[in-house]
Order: C-alpha cells, then sequence, then structure tokens
C-alpha cells in the first residue's frame, strides 16, 4: 500500500492515456463502443495490454440497468476471447467517466439500480472469478453501489480527493453486492462493522490506512490503474483473501461487543448487518452472499429503510438551490445588524461572532426596551466567556468577539452592515429600511411584508421567506451566510413560520386529547414508542373524566394533525411540497428521521385514509378539520403527497 506522487495528466476521456497505449480504440470485441454508450472500452496501457472500461451514465454515474449489462457485457466478451488469445484475457482497470465514479444511491437513482439484469451482486460475482487482475481507479466519490463494485475490483487505486463511503446502514439497508463479506476479509472486522454500520465516508489516507486502498494518487488514479494491472502477475480476488477473518477468536469478540453495543439500538438493520460480518467467518462465500441478499430484501420491506430514504431524499432536496437563488452573487455580508430584542436574535449574535463577522446591536431607538437589550446583551458575553472556561474558544478570540459584538449602537450605525435583522415588524423596520433600502431587511417571524426569518429549535435549519421583496441577489448573499452559520436554509413562502405551525398543530392535539381525558402518562408512552419526546402540555382547564385510547390512535391522531396543517401550508403557498414539510419537521422540529416524516407517512396510508380519519375526529376539535386540499387529493385517485 503505497501513495503514488503526480501521476495524473490533464484531459478527459481515454485519449488521456493515448501516450500509454499502442493503440486506444475500442477492442474488437467491444460491445459499447458509440459516444452514447453507458461504458467506453479503450486499449490502453503497454501494447494495449489493459481494457479500461470508463463508467459514464450522467449525473452521478449510477450502476443502473444499462451501466450493469454494458459492464457485465465487456467483462464476458473479454473473459471469452481470452480463452484463445495467447496471453489470456486482458487485464482490466474500472474508472468513471469526467473523473467521478459512480455515487448514485437509492436516495438518487431509486429502483432503478434493483431492477432488472444482471444484479450487481453478479457483477461483482464476475469480478471475483475474472481470470486477469481488475483494478478499480477512484476518483471523486464512490458511494453505495460504487463503493462495492470498487471493493469488488482484485485492487483499488484512489485519488487524494477521493472519499469511498458504504452508506447503506443510514438507510436502513445491508449492503447488496457482498460487501458484508469482502470487507471483513480485507480490513478485519472492526473496520468492516465501522464502515458498514457508522455510513461515514472514508478519505483516500483512511482507506490506505486501513487496507481498502492500495495505492493513493496525487492526481488523476487511472494512469497508475492501468500501470498496477499490467503489471500484476496474477488476479487477486478479494473474496479469496483471509487475512482479515484468520484470528477467529477476536473475530468472535468484535462480534459479540457489536451486539452488545447494539442491545437497545431500535433500528434491524445494524444488527442484521452484523450478523452478515459473522458470516463471513462461518460460511462458505456463497452461503455468506446468499445470507446478505435476502437480509436486503427483508430490510427493503421494512419501514424504517423507506422512512430513512424519504428522509435523504427530503434533505437532498433542500440542498438544492431554490429558483431566483442558485446562480446569484450578492457581495459577502461581512456586518450583522440587529434592532430590537428576542432570543434569536441572541442566536444570530453568536453565530455572527463564531464566523468572524462583526454585529452591530442598535439600541432602544431600533426597537426595544434598554433593559432587554442588556440582559441578552449580557447573556451573549456570558455564552462567550463560558466557551473561553471550557477551552473551545480562546482568550483572544473571546476579546475579538467582543471588540465585534457593539451593541447600544445608534440606528445611523446599521448604515454599515450588509444586513439587518429585525426583532418584529413595525415601524421601527419599516423606517429602517425606507431608510436603508439597498441592504436585505429580515424581520423574525416575517410579516409587515418583509422578508422573513426563523430558526427551527434544532439550531440546524432556518426558514427565510422573500416577504415579496428580496431580490435573488440579495437572497444568494443570505444563502450563502445562513449556510455559514451551520443552518440549512428552506425558502417559505410569505412567513417563514411551516414548521413551527405544523408542529404547534400537532401539539394542539395532544393537548385536545389530554383534555378529552386522555392520561398523560398513556400520551407520552405511546410517543415514547414511536420515537418523540414529550412535548409540555398544559393542564387541562377543568376536571375531566379519564378515557382510555390505544396508542395507535393516539398517533394516528398526532399524525393527522400534523399532516393536515401540512397540506393547509402547502395549499397556502407557505410550503413547497410535502418534502419541504418533512425536511422542517425531521431536521428542525425533532421528528424521528427514521419514520420519514408526517407528510411520508400520509403518503403511505393514502389520502382516503387520511380524510377519513379526520372527518370521524373533527367534531372533537377543529385541528382535525379535513382541509380541502385533501377532497381534490382523493378525487384525482392520488395518494397524499
Amino acid at each position: 500500500m503505497t501513495r503514488v506522487e503526480g501521476s495524473g495528466t490533464a484531459g478527459s476521456g481515454s485519449a488521456r492515456y493515448a501516450a500509454d497505449a499502442h493503440e486506444t480504440a475500442a477492442p474488437d470485441n467491444a460491445v459499447a463502443g458509440t459516444a452514447a454508450a453507458p461504458v467506453q472500452q479503450s486499449l490502453v496501457g503497454p501494447d494495449g495490454r489493459v481494457l479500461l472500461l470508463e463508467i459514464g451514465h450522467p449525473p452521478l454515474n449510477g450502476l443502473t440497468r444499462e451501466v450493469r449489462a454494458a459492464l457485465a457485457a465487456a467483462l464476458a466478451v473479454e473473459c471469452s476471447a481470452g480463452e484463445t488469445r495467447a496471453g489470456g484475457a486482458r487485464p482490466v482497470v474500472i474508472a468513471g467517466a469526467a473523473g467521478a465514479f459512480p455515487s448514485a444511491t437509492l436516495v438518487e437513482a431509486g429502483a432503478a439500480l434493483l431492477e432488472g439484469n444482471p444484479s450487481l451482486a453478479g457483477i461483482c460475482r464476475q469480478i471475483d472469478f475474472y481470470p486477469a487482475p481488475v483494478v478499480a481507479a477512484i476518483s471523486g466519490r464512490a458511494t453505495g453501489p460504487g463503493a462495492e463494485l470498487a471493493l469488488a475490483c482484485h485492487a483499488r487505486i484512489m485519488a487524494i480527493d477521493a472519499r469511498i463511503q458504504f452508506p447503506e446502514a443510514g438507510l436502513g439497508l445491508s449492503p447488496m453486492a457482498g460487501s458484508s463479506q469482502r470487507l471483513p476479509r480485507l480490513t478485519g472486522p472492526d473496520e468492516a462493522i465501522s464502515l458498514l454500520l457508522n455510513a461515514t465516508p472514508l478519505d483516500a489516507d483512511q482507506a490506505l490506512a486501513i487496507g481498502l486502498a492500495d495505492h493513493v494518487t496525487e492526481g488523476d488514479p487511472v494512469p497508475a490503474a492501468i500501470a498496477l494491472a499490467a503489471r500484476m502477475p496474477a488476479p487477486a480476488p478479494v473474496i479469496a483473501r483471509e487475512d482479515g477473518i484468520r484470528d477467529s477468536t477476536a473475530f468472535g469478540a468484535t462480534i459479540a461487543r457489536a451486539r452488545r453495543d447494539l442491545a437497545r439500538n431500535p433500528m434491524p438493520a445494524p444488527a442484521r448487518i452484523v450478523d452478515c460480518i459473522e458470516a463471513a467467518l462461518y460460511l462458505p462465500p456463497e452461503n455468506g452472499f446468499a445470507l446478505e441478499a435476502v437480509v436486503f430484501d427483508d430490510l427493503l420491506a421494512t419501514g424504517e429503510c423507506r422512512g430513512l430514504i424519504a428522509a435523504a431524499r427530503a434533505e437532498r432536496a433542500a440542498h438544492i438551490l431554490p429558483p431566483g437563488v442558485a446562480g446569484s452573487g450578492g457581495a459577502e455580508i461581512r456586518t450583522l445588524g440587529l434592532t430590537g430584542a428576542g432570543p434569536q436574535l441572541a442566536a444570530l449574535a453568536l453565530l455572527a461572532l463564531g464566523r468572524g463577522l462583526r454585529v452591530i446591536w442598535a439600541g432602544p431607538e431600533g426597537g426595544g426596551d434598554a433593559a432587554s437589550l442588556e440582559r441578552i446583551a449580557a447573556w451573549v458575553r456570558e455564552r462567550l466567556e463560558a466557551e473561553t472556561r471550557s477551552g473551545r474558544l480562546s482568550q483572544a478570540q473571546r476579546d475579538a468577539d467582543f471588540l465585534r459584538f457593539e451593541t447600544g449602537q445608534p440606528a445611523g450605525a446599521l448604515a454599515q452592515a450588509g444586513l439587518v435583522v429585525h426583532a418584529r415588524p413595525g415601524a421601527v423596520a419599516d423606517g429602517l429600511a425606507r431608510q436603508y433600502p439597498a441592504m436585505l431587511h429580515l424581520v423574525i417571524g416575517g410579516g409587515g411584508g418583509r422578508a422573513g426569518l426563523t430558526i427551527a429549535p434544532s439550531g440546524r435549519v432556518c426558514e427565510i421567506s422573500t416577504g415579496g421583496v428580496a431580490g435573488p441577489v440579495s437572497m444568494g448573499g443570505l444563502w450563502r451566510l445562513m449556510r455559514s452559520f451551520g443552518l440549512q436554509p428552506v425558502l417559505s413562502g410569505t412567513l417563514p413560520q411551516v414548521g413551527r405551525r405544523v408542529a404547534a398543530s400537532g401539539q394542539a392535539a395532544l393537548s385536545r386529547m389530554l383534555a378529552m381525558g386522555v392520561p398523560r402518562r398513556l400520551i407520552a408512552t405511546a410517543l415514547e414508542g414511536f420515537g418523540q419526546a414529550m412535548p409540555d402540555l398544559p393542564e387541562p382547564g377543568s376536571e375531566v373524566a379519564m378515557r382510555g385510547m390505544a396508542a395507535e390512535e393516539v398517533i394516528r391522531r398526532w399524525l393527522a394533525a400534523l399532516a393536515n396543517e401540512g397540506y393547509r401550508q402547502i395549499a397556502d403557498g407557505a410550503a413547497s411540497g410535502p418534502a419541504a414539510v418533512d425536511f422542517l419537521m425531521v431536521q428542525g422540529h425533532a421528528f424521528p428521521r427514521w419514520r420519514g416524516g408526517p407528510m411520508h407517512l400520509a403518503e403511505e396510508r393514502g389520502a382516503m385514509v387520511l380524510r377519513s380519519d379526520l372527518r370521524r375526529w373533527q367534531e372533537d376539535d377543529p385541528v382535525w378539520t379535513p382541509h380541502p386540499s385533501l377532497d381534490r387529493l382523493v378525487s384525482k385517485g392520488r395518494s397524499a403527497a
């Protein structure tokens, strides 16, 4: 295992490697030699002795049926030709076109990665039995199926900036192409469990350190992969190795420890993955592969898997810049102005100081009373002092933050700010906006025809509304600023209150059940079983007779209220769609991620069932009055999403 310096060359396509080849045309047995083919074939290396297969299926070079068929055919035809050719089958290098190894997962490509033959598992078995070396040249990200394909190759060359990741556990799944059997043989059980359960990406040096990568290059890995494939004396399939499983005692102890650690994990996938890894020690490879295939199919059918994939898709959609923001410029915001008083302003001040921004907080003339402003400013300073005492902030950094934290300033000082956030709408915000029209003004919670901002309780997400006034240039700068704060922005309609209103409807449903006589402990137990913490609900206003209610009904009533309000927000134009509501609830309001979100669950049950439930309960409280959009969905025969 080595690092290879400076092996890359400029350019794109297989012609990059012409200097090392005696021929670069597709071989006579090529089955995918046209420009539109998903796998490009060329003969490269010394005397054209290496077959280069470049996967080109934008945008993520996903291993769909067409790509898998082309890969399988190329390997099969070359293997067959090698039976009658002097020297046998050529060594193979598998790479991704445009410097991108396959990285599409079920989140991006969905069922296209599973449908049709050959399966990815079948291709990986082809590589196991291929009679010459097969080397993966990894650039970009090798993720999920791409990582499994790379692992099946006999060696792996990674670019220094490449990443490899097995994310299946994070989607409620096991590997599907044999990685639970190959990885422990290559890296040992500890690393295999860590990689497959944590689902975190490894950089090239980390992969090299654990034996997952054989070499790391400073540039394009394909030339180094070609050279390695040409000089390898024989195939070296990972599945035939035994270094990682030789110490059966240590292997068994690792498995036992992993099971103890997972004893209270409610997700089914991690324990099933450990079962598969254990099989690598005790079962022949074919039996281990068969077990993994059964486990994958079982997990694919679970609600946890569907929920996690739905949540991941909602997160992916949230990271796509909305129209009007994508591609927009806008000057970098280096000074934040604040007016009024409130906890969200204090949070913004801390975030801005942490990113090195100057913070100008206007005094009473900017709104709010002097005592409130001083209390909040003192709280910010105390937080900085606490960070210093804990060692997370040096004294020099604290002093620099204090210098950039300017409170009690006249309103005129806000002219130096690139962004001004107001605690509330009203005359003060309107007057400052008229006085300084060139800068972007936001109002916490929106309102007053102004662009609005709300930070979700989790501190990971914020909602931004344009209020009909913010242009694309200023919104682009704001988007970048919020992301630099560690906040994922979500564009809402006229008011940035989608998450709070949906969560409030759910809380109203719980409060109403409490007022109906459902015991608090019963509600708390039902929510805990669902994976949701019990909110702080007020006591009912008067004595009520206790009544029982099944935990399932408690959850259905709560979810119905959440989804019903979600449809109201979508119909009103506040939320862009069901995925946006789910993202806000999962990432902003502690809805269990593995459940997918209230809109995902409504889709699974169907619009007709949801409407029927709401109609049955609407006499109990208006929170369960069905939104009219459900009637339209039912009449069109569509699902709830």
